[in-house]
């Protein structure tokens, strides 16, 4: 049994993991872009050059597209702009014949304008798709929440079969209005700029399984240098020769049994949280892109832990816009509470806070006696009223330096740091 303690950020040993995630950093700072935010744009870019015959097999389950989903998380003009063109300049994709490929970029718009991309009006049904790989953006998230709450939209759940590879669009009586998109006949990434106060109706769409399929980075970089490096040249990624039949991605064994794991355990009706596996699915496909930009066709261990460092920074990315829309609920609720004179929304604002608290020293009090602890007990030794806020609580602990975190076996656990 291999544990090894995370203490989030660690970005020097990831960074210095691969030459090509070097070059990321480097690039990025040169451009004064935020380099989380600039890696993962790369690795949307990298997937929508694939083309969609490239998929993860069949287990758990059936096959499942490498369909990526990024959101850029950051006030207004803090830079997502700069991350997409940084991303863009930085690596150069190329065939495996030497070849530049061009990726198409659209903006996002209705669920119906999705299939529309690859299937033109007036295509015939039996033509194949006259394109199979696009790049959608949406600049701003209100812009995805406008779209998706025009009355009979389909933007949403279009977008979670979008994620999977599953058929879309609308068998419409005639061949002007009909859009019909084969199952894993297209590639599909989406990048979202993500402003932590207008993010409410993405992250509200969490019973559907939406935030779970998203990655998400900051787009600042606190550690930035006064003095920006030199850019260097862009890195140039060779895709592999996959083949034009279906080609199913080898994956690691410690990513295949987590994943099965799960699976077993929601199959037979244990307690776990069934979205966790959208969450293993994200990883996986970050896996996959990582094997990408380092030139292979075979998804190794390396890439299953590198991606699990860049889905626990994505989860801290989350929880900070989930602290920041519930520290907006408070203000409102504070202003209402004094427009009308009355006292229960600050009544109400106490008792989140004392919730919050409770479950802080509830985890500080069970892990000084029985020390190391897995999240699941640690959940259970709260009281149910305050068990929502534990992630929050071990979020800020760890950021204090009060706890760390260690996983063993994909499983997290929790422990006093006693260095603090």
């Amino acid at each position: 049994m291999n544990a090894t303690v995370t203490k989030l950020p660690q970005p020097e040993a990831f960074w210095l993991a691969r030459d090509a995630l070097a070059h990321v950093l480097e690039y990025s700072r040169s451009r004064r872009a935020g380099p989380w935010s600039v890696l993962i744009v790369v690795l949307a870019r990298l997937i929508a050059a694939l083309e969609p015959n490239i998929m993860l097999p069949p287990k758990p389950g059936a096959a499942v597209s490498l369909n990526f989903f990024a959101a850029l998380v950051g006030p207004s003009g803090a830079g997502k702009g700069v991350s997409m063109g940084t991303a863009r300049d930085s690596v150069r994709i190329v065939d495996h014949n030497g070849r530049p490929i061009d990726i198409d970029e659209f903006p996002l718009g209705s669920g119906e304008g999705i299939s529309r991309t690859y299937r033109p009006a007036g295509t015939d049904d039996n033509e194949p798709n006259p394109r199979t790989r696009a790049l959608f953006d949406a600049p701003e998230v209100d812009t995805l929440a406008a779209l998706g709450a025009r009355q009979g939209a389909t933007l949403m759940p279009e977008l979670r079969k979008l994620f999977i590879g599953e058929q879309l669009g609308f068998n419409n009586g005639t061949k002007a209005t009909r859009s019909i998109l084969s199952a894993h006949s297209y590639r599909a990434s989406l990048t979202i700029g993500v402003q932590p106060m207008k993010a409410g109706p993405l992250l509200h769409d969490a019973d559907g399984g939406t935030p779970q399929r998203f990655v998400f980075m900051p787009v600042h970089d606190p550690d930035a240098p006064d003095a920006a490096p030199q850019t260097p040249q862009p890195w140039t990624v060779k895709l592999p020769r996959f083949g034009s039949g279906t080609a199913h991605l080898e994956v690691p064994d410690e990513a295949r049994a987590a994943m099965d794991a799960h699976r077993l355990a929601t199959l037979r009706g244990e307690q776990v949280d069934p979205l966790d596996g959208h969450r293993m699915l994200t990883r996986l496909k970050v896996a996959a892109a990582l094997m990408v930009l380092d030139g292979r066709s075979v998804i190794d261990a390396e890439d299953w832990h590198l991606a699990g460092t860049i889905m626990r920074v994505s989860d801290r990315t989350r929880t900070g816009i989930e602290a920041t829309l519930a520290e907006r609920v408070r203000e409102a609720n504070r202003a209402r509470a004094q427009a009308d004179g009355e006292r229960a929304a600050i009544v109400e604002d106490h008792k989140y806070e004392g919730d919050v608290r409770r479950a802080r020293e509830g985890v500080l009090r069970y892990l000084t006696r029985r020390g190391r602890t897995p999240i699941r007990e640690l959940a259970k030794s709260l009281r149910s009223d305050v068990r929502p806020h534990l992630e929050l609580v071990l979020s800020d602990l760890i950021e204090s330096g009060m706890i760390r975190e260690i996983a063993i076996e994909e499983r997290r656990f929790y422990e006093l740091d006693k260095v603090a």
